[in-house]
């Protein structure tokens, strides 16, 4: 074979695997990019679900002490109306 043939063969060779090599590491680094955003997605979620359990709690608490007002103000209501 001619030498001139070999080194295009070779060259050749050299650059489709140096593609193929290049290409599944440029997926594998997207890969990985996405996959850090979606990590920084899930965190600024869970940090707003956190949150708004912490308020839910706090909301609940207030509308049993509410609920519980309303049920004292209905019997002093009552008491009233029957001493009248």
């Amino acid at each position: 074979m001619d030498v001139n043939l070999l080194l295009l063969i070779s060259n050749s060779l050299t650059g489709l695997v140096g593609f193929i090599v290049g290409r599944r590491r440029t997926n594998a680094e997207t890969d990985n990019t996405i996959l850090q955003g979606v990590e920084q997605s899930v965190s600024i979620y869970k940090d707003v679900v956190d949150s708004l359990k912490i308020e839910i709690e706090r909301l609940n608490m207030k509308i049993d002490l509410l609920e519980k007002k309303i049920e004292e103000l209905i019997k002093e209501n009552h008491q009233l109306k029957t001493n009248l």
